[in-house]
């Protein structure tokens, strides 16, 4: 009896001990390096006050430079420099934030990302916060065409079409099967949405914007609503859902 109250007691004392141990570990705060602009502003927004972050302005993905930040945790993008992230897995935990090409994609991106860092329910409260400002956004019922520069248009497999129809707003695209889709002046006067989106363009690109001013462009244009997407939401449309679909389905 006496042999069994000594385990029950040792058992009891270990279950204690590592539960103080990881409790310990979560609490732990962290330093965790951006290395994608995307990441500067959004992480922020849902990062636990105990972590420290340090954005990829503040080291412009030098090695070196993020290697003297002793980081505990780096976060990089699906397009991130290989060589960099590799040599940085070297020496600390390298995590991926995975480009989505569909809206489901991004869910389940925010899912793995929380299982990563051990934020879970961080991550939850932000993608619900992300949801909630979509579902207060104005109905749209016009139909939209998104064109970038140099004559392209996102296309019904990209992540712009997909993430638009998922906050029904119906799209208009030139092709259903591709991504990106280039698409000529005479193809793209024959469309008839009502509604035109601007994605990408920029004053300090002037000869990727040619194409908006010729003589058989303009007055298409004309007869539709123009609405142009600032370059600081284009490049991170996942991050800024939100700001995106506004922009799109404002008067």
């Amino acid at each position: 009896m006496q042999a069994k109250f000594t385990r029950m007691k040792v058992s009891g004392c270990i279950t204690l001990l590592l539960i103080g141990l990881t409790t310990g570990a979560t609490a732990v705060a962290q330093r965790l390096v951006s290395l994608n602009p995307c990441f500067d502003e959004w992480v922020p927004q849902w990062l636990p006050a105990s972590w420290e972050f340090i954005p990829s302005t503040a080291h412009g993905n030098r090695l070196e430079r993020v290697l003297r930040a002793s980081p505990d945790v780096v976060l990089y993008g699906t397009y991130t420099n290989s060589r960099l992230v590799s040599q940085l897995s070297k020496s600390t935990h390298a995590v991926i934030v995975e480009e989505p090409n569909t809206w489901m994609q991004w869910r389940l991106t925010l899912k793995n990302l929380g299982e990563e860092l051990n934020l879970e329910q961080s991550l939850q409260s932000w993608s619900a916060q992300q949801n909630a400002q979509l579902a207060r956004l104005p109905n749209l019922s016009k139909s939209v065409l998104v064109i970038m520069p140099n004559q392209y248009s996102w296309g019904g497999e990209s992540f712009i079409a997909d993430m638009l129809r998922a906050n029904d707003i119906p799209v208009m695209v030139a092709s259903e099967s591709h991504q990106l889709v280039q698409i000529d002046l005479e193809k793209l006067v024959e469309l008839q949405p009502d509604r035109v989106v601007l994605d990408g363009f920029s004053q300090n690109y002037a000869r990727a914007n040619e194409w908006l001013w010729h003589s058989a462009l303009q007055p298409w244009l004309r007869e539709r609503d123009v609405v142009q997407i600032p370059s600081a939401v284009s490049g991170c449309p996942a991050q800024r859902a939100a700001d995106y679909v506004a922009q799109v389905v404002m008067p």
